[in-house]
């Protein structure tokens, strides 16, 4: 009995061996936890660029689509500032225009791109779209949605920066348009998914 009490006393853990342990999962631990820290973010990331190029991909076939079709363009400086931009300039509101192909002055349909943010801010990218029954002769002005609408239609992307003075759309000689932006996602918690987008279409006229 004794003898075996003695050997039990023997394999007892010191202190010493106690804290050595505690470290060394301590290590282990903290390792294991940094590497699904980074995967995790890795893994976010890659799917914010998933979603960067598919952002891309989804806003130049509308805008192709649309603005190939359409019978003209107007710049705006945005959706709530209407003040048209003229050759050389840039704004963050575009309307694409359709005209009866009898009567150039009454209008089909309006559609329109605008970025909801200022020059200065990041804001996603939204469409509207406005189809007419019969052809109207009000102004292009008078068929737009009002500007108190802004953020209530359609999002085509989920975050954007202008590059061109800060905005969006670039008016090339009153004959194209040239699109001018950073497409952005959250990503990782470390890393932003991003992409530049350039991008240049012009209606038939």
């Amino acid at each position: 009995m004794r003898s075996s009490a003695r050997n039990f006393k023997k394999r007892a853990f010191t202190l010493t061996e106690v804290m050595v342990t505690t470290v060394v999962a301590g290590l282990i631990l903290g390792t294991v936890m940094s590497f699904l820290v980074s995967t995790a973010n890795f893994a976010a990331y890659n799917e914010g660029k998933l979603l960067v190029n598919h952002d891309i991909r989804k806003f130049t076939s509308e805008l192709s689509d649309n603005a190939t079709y359409s019978n003209f363009f107007v710049i705006y400086e945005s959706f709530t500032n209407r003040t048209v931009v003229d050759d050389g300039g840039s704004g963050d509101f575009l309307v694409l225009a359709f005209v009866d192909d009898d009567n150039p002055s009454l209008y089909t349909a309006v559609i329109g791109f605008y970025r909801a943010a200022t020059a200065d801010s990041e804001g996603p990218v939204m469409r509207f779209s406005t189809l007419f029954d019969s052809p109207q002769a009000d102004s292009l002005e008078n068929l737009l949605p009002a500007p108190s609408t802004l953020g209530t239609h359609n999002e085509i992307i989920e975050l954007s920066k202008g590059l061109s003075d800060g905005q969006l759309f670039y008016n090339f000689f009153n004959r194209s348009i040239t699109v001018q932006g950073e497409i952005l996602h959250q990503g990782s918690n470390l890393k932003r998914a991003t992409n530049t987008y350039n991008f240049t279409v012009s209606p038939r006229g």
